[in-house]
């Protein structure tokens, strides 16, 4: 295959993924508005359990039978273990977060927090044997980035959030789990991409990705006071769609990792907390506030700097 061949193909995996990214949000925002309402009565552990373990039956055939990828999780067990447990502290603290605060902060955070953390992992970029510190505009967005996710903290903090007044404890702990939940999906998130580059297809990544989530959230669910009630009558209308949406979600971003650049899905991902806004005022569950509206706002702008930025350092290595 020539270099032009090679181009065109990289290119159409890049549309696909931008495509898929675009998807994916669309999704995630219609899910996460979803699902603050329904673990207001849904508790987020069944909800975990139930969709996690879903996930896994759907797409476990397909994974088995693709030989490529079962060669890339047997020779790397260390990455499908540390998957398996990033993606359960990221998605059972990301619900809880959602049962707390405002879907559109919490997305702030949750998805905020990642370029940071991606960062405070890796510590330092390669250039060949040389390690290559961040640049000085990298350093100034990560800042910009940072103000943005602080302001959006202190926005919920200060009881000035679509939530409306809440003691302090329960706003002080929502935004902590947001925070956390991000930095958990954004090492889940790197090692997923890993296994792809080494062969592993969407649909296997998503077969093994979360037993562990099913299994944390069943056994939490059994020893906790919100037990999973016996039968099937319990698995109703808000259950089964909020189920849906999450695998449906995790499928379409699986896609969106496995083929665009991190840039590519970044930049969309930095316009979801404003739709999400929106959506909350049509939905009319939550306050409408002006505040939220302007972390939201902010984020984008940062993220989406914040992301270009990345991009052209990368490049210039």
């Amino acid at each position: 295959m020539g270099k032009n061949d090679l181009r065109g193909a990289e290119h159409g995996h890049e549309a696909t993924g931008f495509l898929a990214a675009v998807v994916f949000v669309c999704l995630s925002v219609l899910r996460d508005v979803y699902l603050g309402a329904a673990v207001q009565r849904i508790t987020p552990l069944v909800l975990a359990a139930t969709a996690f373990t879903l996930c896994t039956l759907v797409f476990l055939p397909t994974g088995l039978h693709s030989r490529q990828s079962m060669t890339a999780f047997r020779s790397r067990p260390g990455y499908l273990l540390w998957v398996n447990v990033t993606s359960a502290g990221a998605w059972i603290t990301f619900l809880y977060a959602l049962k707390l605060i405002e879907p559109a902060i919490v997305q702030i955070l949750y998805s905020g927090i990642g370029p940071l953390s991606v960062i405070w992992v890796e510590g330092y970029r390669t250039r060949g044997k040389r390690a290559v510190g961040l640049t000085l505009a990298e350093r100034v967005s990560c800042g910009v980035l940072l103000t943005a996710l602080v302001f959006a903290a202190v926005v919920v903090l200060s009881g000035r959030s679509g939530s409306g007044p809440q003691p302090i404890g329960e706003r002080v702990v929502g935004v902590l789990l947001a925070i956390a939940g991000g930095v958990f999906i954004s090492v889940s998130t790197m090692l997923c991409r890993k296994l792809n580059d080494a062969g592993a297809t969407p649909c296997a990544v998503l077969a093994f990705r979360y037993p562990g989530a099913a299994i944390v959230a069943t056994i939490a669910t059994a020893y906790s006071s919100a037990s999973l009630p016996k039968g099937l009558g319990w698995i109703d209308g808000a259950l089964l769609a909020a189920t849906a949406l999450i695998v449906v979600s995790s499928y379409v971003n699986q896609v969106a990792i496995s083929l665009a650049s991190p840039l590519t899905v970044r930049v969309v991902l930095a316009v979801a907390p404003a739709f999400i806004f929106v959506l909350q005022m049509v939905e009319g569950r939550l306050i409408t506030s002006p505040y939220s509206l302007l972390a939201a706002v902010v984020y984008g702008c940062a993220a989406v700097s914040a992301a270009i930025v990345r991009w052209l350092a990368v490049r210039e290595i």
